[in-house]
């Protein structure tokens, strides 16, 4: 009825196959099953640390080969409910899972990932068309007029034991004017 002689070994997934990682001091590191798990720790303590709701969010952790040979690893945030306060947050938010990823593997240089957002078909985004060009015009004016503004230094982690405030109610927000004030020599800066 019940078989407790012998357990067979169960088969290694493809899709999670161990890969290796440069290292910040070059030498590789197993980016397997363990790695992927200290990304989703960090994700989700990330999010449960600021407050962020677990259902705004996924994480998807893909590793694949570049032209040296190298293994890369690119973490896709899914983006499963619409939030345009979240989306002024996005690189704050990149930001804030490096700095966790570096304090659980201070060996591995984290920066060397790639990061990808993408919207779920479902994540109910209330912008599915591209404005009229006149409204293009008229935020590059804008910006000209604005002039230069310093950039925001990141604020530190708060400790584990923090309680965020809950997220504020953003229906009203334009999520055109998250990007307004970026210029392209900005995102060159990563």
């Amino acid at each position: 009825m019940f078989k407790f002689s012998r357990a067979s070994k169960a088969k290694p997934d493809s899709q999670f196959a161990e890969t290796t990682m440069v290292t910040a001091g070059g030498s590789t590191v197993a980016a397997g099953g363990f790695q992927r798990d200290l990304i989703y720790v960090s994700f989700k303590d990330t999010l449960r640390v600021y407050g962020v709701p677990f259902e705004w969010l996924d994480c998807l952790v893909i590793t694949y080969p570049d032209r040296e040979g190298n293994e890369r690893v690119q973490i896709q945030l899914v983006m499963r409910k619409w939030s345009g306060h979240l989306m002024r947050y996005a690189m704050a938010l990149e930001h804030q899972l490096v700095q966790c990823l570096d304090r659980y593997e201070p060996h591995v240089d984290h920066s060397e990932y790639e990061w990808v957002w993408r919207y779920g078909d479902d994540c109910d985004c209330p912008f599915p068309d591209l404005p009229a060009p006149a409204e293009w015009a008229q935020k590059k004016v804008a910006n000209n007029v604005r002039g230069t503004v310093a950039p925001a230094q990141p604020k530190p982690m708060p400790p584990v034991a923090a309680k965020a405030p809950p997220p504020a109610d953003d229906k009203d927000f334009d999520l055109r004017d998250i990007f307004s004030d970026l210029k392209p020599e900005d995102l060159r800066k990563r």
